[in-house]
């Protein structure tokens, strides 16, 4: 026999043998119950929980849809109405692309992006008809990549001139642009806004997270310089698609 105390405080273990003694078990055993199987425990996902982020605290969903020439966009955020937006595309005469707050083209002009073919492309907030238009250039930090953008923009409280930089973070090789991040110049580790395509199977879709606090003007920059960036990718895919189909093409005879 065993000379073990009945006050013995070891947690039991659930897969010993069974004693040869046959003697009941003592219920006045001060041994710990066995513990309750632990439950996953099951949360329901945010809207924006569907992509992962570096993003700290609140943020605003927005989700771009290629339809044409144009994009329709919907932001979602925290506190907020469901917003909605529409990107023109223009091929001749005024901006390259007008940035209208409401569900139609016809809707009133809140930015504008003129895209060339040679140097920085511009953003500015306001349309063709608004006094004083600022354009700020959103420019490579290279001629040989189109990994990072950089523009300058005067926020905050103070309304200070901050350079806010556009970044790659991973590439995808069946797009014209990889993922990107957008963080201030002086503070480098702290991500402002992400920009994500959705998978391969929606080339038409992608989606921009937004910290929550930006403030409207530099929230708006944040649009149109990513409107910037994805109409600048798409007309370099054309460009190199029609190269392609050229030589192709001149390539046929010996």
């Amino acid at each position: 026999m065993s000379n073990k105390s009945n006050t013995e405080t070891d947690p039991p273990s659930y897969n010993s043998t069974l004693s040869s003694n046959p003697q009941p078990p003592s219920y006045n055993s001060t041994l710990p119950p066995k513990p309750a199987p632990s439950v996953p425990k099951t949360t329901m996902p945010s809207p924006s929980s569907k992509y992962d982020t570096s993003i700290v605290g609140p943020l605003k969903l927005i989700t771009f849809f290629s339809t044409g020439k144009s994009l329709d966009i919907s932001e979602n955020g925290p506190g907020k109405a469901r917003a909605s937006y529409v990107a023109k595309r223009h091929t001749f005469g005024g901006p390259s692309v007008t940035l209208h707050a409401g569900n139609s083209k016809n809707d009133p002009i809140i930015g504008c992006v003129e895209l060339h073919s040679w140097g920085a492309d511009q953003v500015c907030l306001g349309g063709p008809g608004t006094k004083n238009l600022a354009w700020i250039e959103v420019s490579r930090s290279s001629i040989w990549t189109h990994s990072e953008y950089s523009f300058n923009f005067k926020c905050g409280p103070n309304q200070e001139l901050t350079t806010f930089i556009w970044q790659r973070v991973k590439t995808r090789t069946f797009r014209p642009m990889g993922d990107m991040e957008l963080v201030a110049a002086a503070r480098p580790d702290e991500v402002l806004a992400e920009y994500a395509s959705s998978g391969m199977m929606s080339a038409s879709q992608a989606v921009v997270k937004v910290r929550g606090e930006l403030g409207p003007e530099l929230d708006r920059m944040v649009l149109l310089t990513i409107l910037a960036l994805h109409f600048s990718a798409k007309k370099r895919s054309r460009t190199a698609a029609a190269g392609a189909g050229a030589g192709a093409a001149g390539g046929g005879g010996c």
